[in-house]
């Protein structure tokens, strides 16, 4: 795991910006750096190195290809590098290797395939290839988005890097760094900046899944290699061979995707909430270690917060070497300043805090942790799912305006929280509505006409439901499409990457496994939830390693009590929300955001995410007004 970072540019390239680029991500590969200048003097590749696979010099980077012709930079980890590196030996035995690196593999596959390389590969990425010969630069993102590029581009220069705050160690991009307002209305509504977008209109998300080509006159295109939408194979239909079939071979795929992910060259762990994902990753890890797995989780002191006595008792059963670190909600709050400084743009999700801690923690003994993101989307484990089937209903649709009419006037928080999720929406706003509400922030229908003081500037954030080749898809699995697509990407996987690069630790993903993701994709929608049980054959196979005890209870997560923490620890952070601050962005309408702090101290609870993403946006504005 690193961090990369490149200069195409018309101009000669002054050395001390690429390695200060490079230097700023430092935290995401500690153990080495350097940056490779084009002899023409105008493009430039920087790389910080966290050693997992082969820790000798021969692993570093940036790595030149045999005849000098490439140089690569490359964030992540192939998973099934030694195949393609055995391939590549039986078509071409006069080849020889110098490391045991996956680096290595990776820009002998690319002379051997070009671009077509990317699809052989399975794993996390984020790749940038030079071509000295042709000066033409390659980037390449993997399928889910797992590891990130950000860019920059303009008719004198294209930039990358692995986070926004190596980008704007140039003097090109910090210059042009202007607010992007539309990022901010669409933060409101999720809760964080979906791709392409970024907080600055100058700075892109690299998309997941696609292949990027700089030619050397700065023309750029990107085009993909994977999605999620040529997963599906044709008409879903019933199948005749039972769920025993289908147990046994998501079993099969779960063990030959945890195995690939213990490919490692230094000490290897695993997070371990108690829930069902980290449960069953931590119990396939646990067959295949030579001494008994590290496991790491975090726990709250307030009983209500606190899961940590499940992962124990789940850790007990495993017979795993557990760490746990229960911390204080003082203590959980007073961290809530570096991690909003550390992911660069507006990004509400509070579980980055536990997320971060964890991470420290097992840093201590690992530098490899396995996750299990991915469970509830591809699962349905979020009460998100159930929310769209029941808008499914026709007999819900009839009914749906009165009842929420009826619930916001005479409801308790339980129900005016509904009634926000019922509101009426179109089809291209139904799955962010969804989304939106369950997570408690603002809908489209309030940023527009009670918000925002410019509501002309406003644009809605609009998704359709895509024909998945004639595959039947419930309202359930729509949903969990959407989140596949962003909430996952977007929010998800940003926070275990920057809050395990802030560690330099690496994480890795067993559930995001490309077979994996196209076998439950195409699987029967009774295997992911039956009977009211969300991921029902991932608990099923789980009974083979823990008692139902400890597989079917309430889940909680990473919660952190936000709410109580806003009227108590946090409440000096309504500054932000003054009247002086609030005119000097002049985004938001004085009396609508005055009327929501009322409601929230008068009670209504459930609107803490909504005022939470105001004091991330005010916040961030001020500190953009200050350098």
């Amino acid at each position: 795991m690193c961090g990369i970072n490149g200069i195409f540019s018309r101009e000669k390239i002054e050395p001390q910006v690429v390695q200060a680029m490079t230097q700023a991500l430092r935290h995401r590969g500690p153990d080495y750096q350097n940056t490779f200048l084009s002899p023409s003097g105008n493009v430039a590749l920087g790389h910080t190195r966290l050693s997992i696979i082969d820790l000798s010099p021969q692993g570093h980077q940036p790595m030149y290809s045999s005849d000098g012709r490439y140089v690569i930079v490359f964030n992540g980890e192939i998973y099934n590098f030694k195949n393609i590196k055995r391939e590549i030996e039986i078509e071409n035995p006069q080849i020889s290797f110098r490391s045991s690196s996956d680096t290595e593999v990776i820009i002998h596959a690319f002379h051997r395939w070009g671009t077509e390389m990317v699809k052989r590969l399975e794993g996390m990425f984020a790749i940038a290839i030079y071509d000295n010969l042709s000066q033409k630069l390659f980037l390449f993102r993997d399928r889910m988005g797992k590891k990130p590029i950000f860019y920059f581009c303009n008719h004198t220069h294209f930039i990358f890097a692995s986070e926004i705050k190596s980008l704007l160690h140039h003097p090109v991009v910090r210059e042009s760094k202007e607010i992007d307002k539309q990022a901010i209305h669409e933060f409101l509504h999720l809760g964080y900046i979906s791709e392409p977008k970024t907080i600055y209109r100058s700075i892109r998300k690299f998309p997941a899944g696609h292949i990027g080509e700089v030619w050397n006159n700065l023309s750029f295109k990107i085009y993909p290699f994977w999605a999620i939408e040529d997963q599906f194979e044709g008409t879903r239909k019933a199948s005749p061979r039972g769920d025993e079939f289908f147990k046994r071979e998501l079993h099969l795929k779960l063990h030959e995707a945890v195995k690939r992910r213990l490919i490692s060259d230094v000490p290897l762990g695993a997070f371990l909430s108690g829930g069902t994902d980290s449960s069953l990753i931590s119990a396939i890890a646990s067959r295949y270690v030579s001494t008994p797995l590290k496991t790491f989780t975090i726990g709250f002191r307030e009983s209500k917060f606190d899961e940590h006595h499940f992962a124990s008792q789940v850790a007990k059963h495993l017979k795993t070497d557990h760490h746990e670190y229960i911390l204080s909600e003082n203590e959980a709050a007073g961290m809530l300043h570096a991690y909003l400084d550390q992911l660069d743009e507006p990004f509400a999700d509070t579980s980055t805090i536990p997320t971060m801690l964890v991470s420290k923690m097992a840093r201590k003994e690992v530098t490899v942790a396995l996750t299990g993101d991915g469970g509830d989307e591809l699962f349905l484990g979020y009460g998100t799912y159930s929310w769209a089937q029941r808008l499914s209903n026709p007999l819900v649709k009839l009914i749906q305006s009165p009842l929420a009419t009826i619930l916001k006037t005479v409801g308790d928080n339980k129900y005016k929280r509904i009634s926000h999720v019922l509101e009426p929406v179109g089809k291209d706003l139904l799955r962010s509505h969804i989304f939106s509400q369950e997570q408690y922030f603002f809908s489209d229908s309030e940023i527009r006409h009670q918000l925002l003081e410019r509501p002309i500037d406003y644009d809605t954030f609009r998704y359709s439901d895509f024909d998945f080749a004639g595959h039947s898809l419930s309202a359930e699995e729509l949903q969990s499409i959407f989140d596949l697509k962003y909430y996952l990407k977007d929010d998800l996987l940003v926070k275990i990457d920057r809050s395990s690069m802030l560690q330099s630790l690496e994480c890795r993903s067993p559930l995001l496994d490309t077979d994996i993701i196209h076998f439950v994709l195409n699987a029967p929608l009774n295997l992911k939830r039956r009977n009211g049980i969300t991921k029902w054959i991932l608990k099923e196979i789980l009974k083979e390693y823990l008692p139902s005890g400890l597989i079917y209870r309430q889940k909680w997560g990473f919660s952190i009590p936000l709410s109580q923490w806003l009227k108590n620890e946090l409440h000096y952070l309504m500054k932000y929300l003054d009247d002086e601050e609030l005119h000097q962005t002049g985004l938001f309408k004085l009396d609508f955001v005055k009327d929501l702090i009322r409601r929230f101290n008068s009670g209504e609870d459930y609107l803490y995410n909504r005022i939470w993403a105001l004091i991330i946006v005010q916040r961030f504005l001020k500190n953009q007004m200050l350098k």
